[in-house]
């Protein structure tokens, strides 16, 4: 791949390896996004629609070749821009019913899982440990603690 550099080969090419459970050099296109974001790559999921990922598991396979180009496109691609503190206030805002700083926790959870741009579960509860979110005895929280603690970070592709 003449416009990927050749680390960057080698990490897509280890990654599909780890994806490949089977050991037929095949992996499943339902993976892609999954394995693009063990890159620390930020696709979203019609990103990963439009390249050929699949709805659900079995229906489709690709091989390291035809991961490579769709590796490259993403390292083409200009930086995302993930929304600044105000953005994610403004957003969070319209769950504040009492308009007093708190929403439920509950709430916020199945909003990330459930709507938009769907995450899984297990990183929705990797997101609250790692900003420390918790909820009171009503199951609320402050929401702007929370945005400050997720802005400050760490990222993924941050090193400490």
């Amino acid at each position: 791949m003449a416009d990927l550099p050749s680390d960057k080969v080698d990490e897509a090419k280890q990654v599909f390896e780890c994806f490949d459970k089977k050991y037929e050099g095949k992996v499943d296109n339902f993976y892609i996004g999954d394995m693009l974001r063990s890159m620390g790559l930020y696709p979203t999921q019609a990103e990963c629609e439009k390249r050929g990922q699949t709805k659900k598991a079995g229906e489709k396979t690709l091989k390291v070749e035809e991961f490579l180009p769709i590796v490259s496109e993403f390292y083409k691609m200009p930086a995302k821009n993930f929304g600044t503190y105000e953005d994610f206030m403004e957003g969070l805002k319209l769950f504040d019913k009492e308009s007093n700083g708190m929403m439920s926790l509950a709430e916020l959870t199945q909003v990330l899982v459930a709507m938009a741009e769907k995450l899984d579960p297990r990183i929705v509860e990797e997101i609250l440990r790692s900003t420390e979110t918790k909820d009171d005895a009503e199951g609320m929280f402050n929401y702007d603690v929370f945005v400050k603690a997720l802005l400050k970070g760490p990222f993924p592709n941050e090193s400490t």
